[in-house]
């Protein structure tokens, strides 16, 4: 412990310590000095009054710096015998002491042991000094405030797909505490697994004060270039121009008869079945691409990629056949994408050609055609003659010229995919550049799916080296055939193009995931609302005491005889390119009724596998085999398998052929002739053997005739009591084989013997007709 300085050191006069000092007449740290060093010091255990009853008493007067150092004071080792309990007593009173200060401090206010204030306490600095750490506070939190404000949201990045649960530890919020306030903000069925989209994570992101950036995946997608500061400067491209309209109406013509070919007689039946990209060099000189879309309805979708990836739109329509169904849809495609429109009015040779009414028609439909003063060209052509080609032309490259179009044709490629096929010499994509040059070696992605350039082609089979912008070329590579419409971009390596492609994969898989829990949470919720709703009708208020009794429960074969189940068909689809494939398919599950259905279990591009027959096989299946050849062995293998294959190139003729096969399924059509009616006028019970009885109905033929052995049915009171057969038919005691109408019979049922008096007996003749969707 430290010894306890001189009195001397604290400004305090004292005595030398041979003299006696009186109690009270030095300063009271003398008189303190002066008893504690009193050798008198009562021993322990004895009675009587003790100088330290007078510390004890005097303790409080004592300055606060010399009270501490009382707690540690050293008694002279000459002043005590030896260190007694009064020592200690000491030492614990000066802690006490200690510990009553620091109470008085804390607490605002001290009460004596009589309930009366402390006299020492100030209530008014007191009052002062919470206002003063009130104001603080507050002024600590203004400035707090003040800095949020300043600085704005808090920043947070966020990838395009998050977990409630993980979006929750990003916010900073318990996930059960999160799930209750997504639940207020109107969220329904959302648990902790649930996937969110980045769009809308932002925004629950934006109630919590963040400011929200979804990660799109720039740094691992692709993108296409920003459009030119100055298109101007551009060198200049060749126009695409689409042929549209409706179904032999002569597209393909006027394309031979410009190539000079016959593309026609290629086609099945007649028709054009997929997208053709032809470079055409005009009579001037100057290159043209033009795409050839089908115009049968089944190919809605080839017409629309088509009107998308174009520049003009050739709207073609048949002079003795005026605007149809398939010629409107091509307006609406050509106005959506936003591109020029040229009318041709074709076949103008034939007599019953009414040039005229095509263009009352077309004008009724909305084109403002020049000569009704709107500015849409009006060509009258003959795909078959060469009438008007040259004029044709002519008003081709002069709105060509008009529009100006420019491209670069260095920097990173772009492009779209036109078709996509899988041939014998490996995977071929159609791709139309728009921007860029590819060339063999070049990297490129189209959806999900990266491929190295091995060779370049053009319309007629030959490999080149470059297609600059405007061209239509097959790109060889592919690892898997990209999907037709798909954005084609060119990768500076092999790295990025993979990279870009695995991102694409995850992206489509995380969608597919969202959709479907989507899907499943709707379901759910479309089932318990069923459920309330069946509850509710089934319910009956009871009166007086509104209960609800529920209604008897349906057995179970009249809950199948309300609710018959639909008949489903499963296909899969195989085609020569992905254009077919899709609208074989689209045309596959257009035909159907609310009895039978078809269902298409897989489709692609390609050959019949035999993996694809195995599958059929497995799943019960027929293979629709469109445009393509069928190898000898898989024909074979699904003879063996018991698989159908549909096989056709003509798309009409396969739609009927479905139609048939789903027609197949259709209950028949039961029509009920009733061929004669015989009333029971008695009961005659016979005796069989023995106490066996059975009765034989006395019968007047009222209509028609009675066969025995034929089908029959028992009317009472106007309901159907039993259907069954004829068991035995009697004139008196002979067997007759049927009874005319006014003679009297005998008439047993087979394995029914409940007739009565004044039931109808009436003899039918079901016909059962086939019917067809």
């Amino acid at each position: 412990m430290e010894k306890l300085p001189p009195a001397t050191d604290w400004g305090l006069s004292t005595k030398p310590p041979g003299q006696p000092v009186a109690v009270g007449q030095g300063s009271k740290w003398e008189d303190l000095v002066r008893l504690t060093s009193n050798s008198d010091k009562p021993e322990v255990g004895s009675s009587g009054p003790s100088s330290w009853d007078w510390v004890d008493k005097h303790a409080d007067a004592v300055k606060p710096q010399h009270r501490s150092a009382i707690g540690s004071f050293v008694i002279p080792s000459h002043s005590f015998h030896r260190e007694d309990d009064s020592v200690r007593r000491r030492r614990d009173r000066n802690d006490r002491v200690a510990n009553l200060e620091r109470t008085k401090k804390a607490r605002p206010q001290y009460r004596s042991q009589g309930g009366e204030e402390d006299e020492d306490f100030d209530d008014e600095a007191y009052r002062e000094r919470r206002r003063l750490k009130a104001e603080k506070k507050a002024e600590k939190e203004r400035q707090k405030q003040l800095e949020l404000e300043q600085a704005g949201p808090i920043p947070i990045m966020l990838p395009q797909f998050i977990s409630v649960a993980n979006l929750a530890a990003a916010l900073g919020v318990k996930v059960d505490l999160f799930l209750e306030q997504l639940g207020e903000l109107g969220f329904q069925d959302v648990s902790r697994e649930h996937i969110l989209t980045g769009e809308t994570a932002g925004l629950v992101a934006q109630e919590y004060g963040f400011e929200p950036t979804v990660d799109e995946g720039e740094e691992d997608d692709l993108k296409p270039r920003p459009a030119p500061e100055d298109p101007a400067s551009l060198p200049l491209r060749p126009p695409v121009v689409t042929i549209m309209g409706h179904v032999d109406h002569g597209k393909t013509t006027l394309l031979d008869w410009l190539r000079k070919s016959s593309i026609v007689s290629q086609e099945h039946g007649g028709i054009t079945q997929h997208i053709g990209a032809f470079s055409v060099t005009m009579s001037t000189g100057k290159p043209i691409t033009f795409l050839d879309t089908p115009g049968h309805a089944a190919f809605l979708t080839m017409r629309q990629r088509g009107a998308q990836v174009t520049d003009i739109v050739v709207l073609v329509v048949a002079a003795d056949d005026s605007v149809k169904p398939q010629t409107i849809e091509a307006l609406k495609h050509a106005r959506a994408a936003k591109v020029p429109i040229i009318v041709a009015i074709n076949k103008i040779d034939k007599d019953d050609a009414n040039v005229e009414r095509v263009k009352s028609d077309l004008a009724a439909q909305g084109v403002e055609i020049e000569d009704y003063g709107g500015d849409v060209q009006v060509v009258c052509v003959s795909g078959k003659t060469g009438l008007g080609m040259a004029d044709f032309e002519e008003n081709i490259l002069l709105l060509s010229e008009m529009l100006d179009i420019r491209a670069e044709t260095d920097g990173m490629a772009e492009g779209w995919v036109l078709e996509s096929s899988i041939k014998p010499i490996g995977r071929v994509a159609t791709v139309l550049v728009k921007r860029g040059t590819l060339r063999p070696g070049d990297f490129v992605v189209a959806g999900d799916v990266a491929a190295r350039i091995r060779t370049l082609r053009n319309e007629a089979g030959h490999e080149i080296g470059e297609a600059p912008p405007g061209t239509a070329v097959e790109i060889l590579g592919w690892k898997e055939p990209p999907n037709a419409g798909d954005l084609v971009l060119q990768a500076p390596n092999e790295n990025r193009a993979k990279r870009a492609a695995r991102y694409r994969t995850e992206q489509k898989e995380r969608e597919e995931a969202v959709s479907q829990m989507t899907q499943q949470g709707q379901e759910r919720r479309d089932r318990e609302q069923e459920k309330r709703e069946k509850a509710i009708a089934e319910g009956r208020d009871r009166r007086g005491r509104g209960a609800l009794v529920p209604a008897p429960a349906l057995a179970p074969a009249e809950a199948e005889a309300e609710e018959p189940k639909i008949k489903v068909v499963n296909f899969v689809v195989k085609g020569d390119v992905h254009g077919s494939v899709e609208a074989v398919c689209a045309s596959v599950l257009e035909v159907g009724s609310n009895e039978v259905r078809p269902r298409i279990l897989q489709s692609g591009t390609g050959q019949i596998t035999e993996s694809d027959v195995e599958h059929a096989a497995t799943s019960e299946s027929s293979i629709i085999n469109f445009n393509n050849s069928v190898p000898a062995h898989i024909r074979r293998m699904a003879d063996d398998a018991g698989v159908k294959i549909l096989d056709h190139n003509i798309i009409y003729h396969l739609v009927e052929e479905i139609r048939g096969k789903l027609s197949e399924m259709l209950e028949p059509l039961v029509t009920i002739k009733v061929v004669g009616e015989a009333e029971v006028l008695k009961l005659f019970p016979i005796n069989l053997k023995g106490r066996v009885f059975k009765n034989i109905a006395g019968c007047r033929v009222r209509n028609g005739q009675i066969t025995r052995n034929s089908t029959c049915r028992v009317i009472r009171d106007g309901e159907e009591v039993f259907k069954g057969s004829i068991d035995t038919l009697k004139n008196g005691k002979k067997d007759m084989a049927e009874m005319r109408k006014g003679s009297e019979c005998g008439i047993s049922l087979e394995e029914w013997d409940e007739l009565r008096v004044g039931d109808n007996i009436q003899v039918i003749e079901e016909i059962k007709e086939k019917r067809w969707l």
